[in-house]
């Protein structure tokens, strides 16, 4: 028996009477771990003619003929099949699928073992993988010819269809985010509230404005701001980026960029910038007058909707890329965040790590404001004014206090917490929860938040040991993207280019390869290689087989030949493996 056959048949016989789930909000599937290295032996353009009758057979009655589950059948189950067009089965590896399909799911959805062979099976895979990909062609034309980078597993956002997306609108946005001629003094951008380095929040608290007005909130991180049904702490009304845009500039309480009056003397600024006659001729053509304080808006907003991380550790983790990508105590973090006792992900689920979420094709948009218990004064209004929360908009006192909560993504970069930054740092938060609201004892917000009347019911106290609190902050600190300080796409283009920064200061690769250079591929920023085993990450690759590696610098490509040995540092990022910091070796 072949290994792939052998484990083939270790993961059809872990059915047993397990339970578990397809696949879940959060991109897991339960699926054995042994499953999610199987690989697919059958060519990916394969015939599926017989596969799609097979499929239409046994899985159309409950997920469609397109995959979207919408039929008869779904509509009376108490659980609604897997919608197979849906972008969470990007997620899924090849070998989860096909474990699903030949065990099913417990009480769910039957197994098909026994009614298909293995070969069939492989070729159901297809078909799954197939659908998905159909709607994603659909997506994909609805959005226009844009090159979104979505980060693996993630959806495409909604886009207004006043404003779509181009490529030259975005580096216009890039342009006016960074362009302190945004505000009246010119000592502000929109990058001073939310810095690069910082996840595009600023580390502070509360914001400080151009005129220097300390501000009531602090600035959010701007990371997958794409997907945010919802804008601002507390603003149910603020929806699009577009609109969210002018607040900054134009908005008096508080004063931020301070620019109210003077929509003349900005675009008088933007038209006597020479650089700006490129950059809005292409980013709107055609337009007679192209330099509107609508167009300014629309680019902006375009940038900030490229602002998409998603390659944490814990992401390389949970996609499969690398088992070790996080630690043994965040993976016991992970369980600790997931679970009901804790209930951190009520608030704080999915792809984003927010409870409020929208994409394109989402059937119903979720919008969630909580209070924590963070205060809990005497009178009518619990939380200090002006920060009472959702109520400033809707007068319901039911509203006091409640705020949307923040992505979790990159939380480690975004110190200080909460909406106004009351809580220092991530053991203070996990504290916070902990106890089921906030006690402070003495002062003018002195009050018992465990008390609070509109406390969302999922914060409730826990038991926690040091080494468990210890767990959670690994894993939160797993969730930070080590790509966002260093993406030239998301930079200040008026500095000029950073000096290099020597080896030296350079951070050692997690897993290093050496290699022959075969062949370069300068158009696809790519190159392939014959290579030496690297232990415990991936097996050597010899001739005639060589193995095909995007390269994170472009540049290092222009200074590669066939034939030549490199050493590199190597990982996996969903399908792709990606190599950095290439060093030139001697030859053998």
């Amino acid at each position: 028996m072949s290994t792939r056959a052998f484990l083939v048949a270790i993961v059809i016989g872990a059915a047993g009477a397990q339970t578990l789930a397809a696949h879940d909000a959060h991109g897991r599937s339960n699926a054995p771990a042994e499953a999610r290295r199987l690989k697919n032996p059958l060519a990916k353009n394969v015939d599926l003619q017989a596969a799609y009758a097979k499929y239409a057979q046994l899985c159309a009655s409950c997920h469609g003929q397109d995959g979207k589950a919408r039929t008869p059948t779904a509509g009376k189950m108490t659980t609604r099949p897997t919608d197979l067009s849906n972008y969470l089965m990007e997620s899924m590896r090849d070998g989860e699928i096909y474990w699903v399909i030949a065990n099913g799911i417990d009480g769910k959805m039957p197994a098909f073992g026994k009614q298909l062979d293995e070969a069939q099976r492989w070729e159901m895979t297809l078909v799954v993988r197939d659908l998905r990909a159909q709607q994603r062609k659909v997506e994909k034309a609805q959005l226009g010819p844009y090159d979104w980078k979505l980060p693996p597993g993630f959806p495409f956002p909604n886009v207004p269809a006043d404003n779509p997306m181009t490529a030259e609108k975005v580096e216009l946005g890039r342009h006016l985010f960074y362009d302190k001629r945004l505000s009246r003094n010119q000592t502000q951008s929109c990058a001073t509230c939310h810095k690069q380095e910082k996840a595009f929040a600023d580390g502070r608290g509360r914001g400080l404005g151009s005129t220097g007005e300390l501000h009531p909130r602090g600035p959010m991180s701007l990371i997958n701001v794409a997907y945010a049904p919802v804008l601002t702490w507390g603003n149910p009304n603020m929806r699009k980026l577009e609109s969210q845009a002018l607040v900054p500039m134009f908005g008096e309480h508080p004063v931020e960029l301070g620019m109210d009056g003077q929509e003349a003397l900005l675009i008088r600024r933007l038209k006597a910038e020479p650089r700006y006659k490129k950059l809005f001729a292409a980013a709107f053509p055609g337009e007679a007058d192209a330099y509107t304080i609508g167009n300014v808006t629309k680019a902006i907003a375009s940038f900030e909707r490229t602002l998409l991380a998603g390659d944490s550790p814990y992401d390389e983790y949970r996609r499969g890329d690398d088992p070790n990508a996080i630690s043994e105590s965040a993976k016991r973090g992970e369980a600790l965040f997931f679970s009901e006792e804790l209930e951190c992900f009520h608030c704080h689920g999915g792809f984003t790590f927010t409870g409020s979420l929208d994409y394109l094709g989402k059937g119903m948009t979720e919008v969630e404001f909580h209070n924590t218990g963070l205060y809990n004064l005497k009178g009518k209004f619990s939380y200090p004014q002006p920060n009472v929360g959702v109520y400033e908009f809707t007068q319901q006192e039911d509203d006091i206090g409640k705020f949307k909560a923040p992505t979790l993504r990159n939380i480690a970069l975004t110190a200080p917490y909460m909406h106004d930054g009351s809580i220092a740092t991530l053991e203070d938060v996990i504290e916070h929860y902990k106890n089921g609201g906030r006690t402070i004892a003495t002062g003018p917000n002195a009050g018992v938040g465990f008390d609070n009347p509109n406390k969302s019911e999922f914060i409730k106290s826990f038991q926690m040991t040091a080494a468990e609190k210890q767990d959670l902050l690994a894993f939160l600190r797993s969730l930070t993207d080590r790509s966002i300080a260093a993406n030239a796409a998301w930079s200040d283009p008026w500095r000029p280019a950073p000096v290099a920064k020597t080896a030296a200061a350079v951070p050692p690769p997690k897993y290093v390869l050496k290699g022959e250079v075969v062949h370069v591929y300068p158009e696809d920023g790519a190159i392939s290689l014959y290579h030496d085993e690297v232990p415990g990450f991936m097996a050597a690759m010899k001739p005639p087989y060589a193995m095909e590696f995007l390269v994170v610098d472009k540049q290092a490509l222009t200074r590669l030949k066939p034939g030549m040995r490199i050493t590199a540092g190597v990982r996996k990022r969903g399908g792709d493996y990606l190599l950095e910091q290439i060093r030139v070796s001697p030859p053998r």
